[in-house]
């Protein structure tokens, strides 16, 4: 007997790739930058203000400034709290509000859930909720740079590191508060053992809040949306497939809902920071500060902080 050796390609990681190619694809042409496509057309040269201002800053992102513009990121994420203005509290008070709800309910639903045994919507939650890992969501953007290289369109190039980027910010910060936090998830791999009876208590060794999953997609998906705010269908596409793999994380038993919202929060306020300051647009003074890797002597590495007051 013979063995057959193939690659399994999961049909809504192809459904993701393909809208995320054409949609990059599609920017490109409308904006004259795809090969053999001529000069742009007379509507062309009217474009908005926000497409002017992202194409002049597409060759200041690369690969090679991916590490100190990460480190810039964590600087003004995690100090972003600490400055809030008076334009910030309405929705400060909605997102507190909607967080202290869910975690009323978080025990309930994540009780019934694991008293349950895991069918069809559980192994459906476990197939889906794979593609908003941080390697899937890497590919999708790698792929997109790939098209933006095979085309020469540096929007493309530039929103594939950028979703990267994103990513990366998304990771660092939830992992931090997952040590900071130490909730345990509602139950253990398999979904059917409760673990710490799935009451959604903090501070008793665990990794549940917030969502991972769904701080990455969202970040990768308002990254997406934020680089082609006039095309709306974009934007819905990129969010719909976010809570797509994010939001089944829940009926996984993995997660509590408030994990969830926490998670896509964050990640939305990151890929919005990360597609802004790509623009030319991070808000307020701490754009003066300066982070940089730089090599000791001996073959260590060290952090260079510096403020520009000028």
């Amino acid at each position: 007997m013979g063995t057959r050796a193939g690659i399994k390609v999961h049909p809504i990681l192809t459904i993701v790739l393909a809208l995320a190619v054409c949609s990059e694809a599609a920017y490109s042409r409308d904006n004259g930058q795809t090969l053999g496509s001529g000069p742009p057309k007379r509507a062309d040269v009217t474009k908005p203000p926000t497409a002017r201002v992202q194409n002049k800053s597409e060759g200041k992102v690369s690969f090679k400034t991916l590490p100190h513009d990460v480190l810039h990121d964590q600087a003004f994420l995690w100090l972003r709290p600490f400055r809030l203005q008076s334009r910030d509290l309405p929705w400060a008070g909605a997102f507190l509000g909607t967080t202290t709800g869910l975690m009323f309910t978080d025990n309930n639903v994540a009780q019934k859930l694991a008293a349950n045994p895991p069918g069809r919507g559980y192994d459906f939650s476990q197939t889906v909720t794979k593609l908003g890992t941080p390697l899937y969501a890497s590919a999708i953007m790698g792929t997109v740079y790939l098209a933006g290289l095979a085309s020469k369109s540096k929007h493309a190039q530039a929103t594939g590191i950028l979703g990267i980027r994103a990513v990366a910010d998304s990771m660092i910060i939830v992992q931090s508060l997952k040590a900071i936090t130490q909730r345990p998830r509602p139950t253990l791999p398999g979904g059917v053992i409760l673990n710490h009876n799935a009451d959604g208590e903090f501070f008793a060794g665990g990794n549940s809040f917030p969502s991972g999953h769904a701080a990455g997609s969202f970040a990768l998906a308002t990254v997406v949306a934020q680089r082609n705010r006039n095309r709306p269908w974009v934007s819905v596409a990129a969010y719909s497939l976010a809570g797509l793999v994010s939001v089944p994380r829940i009926t996984e038993r993995r997660h509590f809902p408030s994990d969830f919202f926490v998670g896509a929060v964050l990640g939305c306020l990151i890929g919005r920071h990360v597609a802004h300051s790509a623009e030319g647009r991070s808000p307020s003074v701490w754009n003066h500060l300066q982070i940089d890797p730089y090599p000791t002597r001996g073959g260590g590495s060290g952090i260079s902080v510096t403020w520009n007051f000028h």
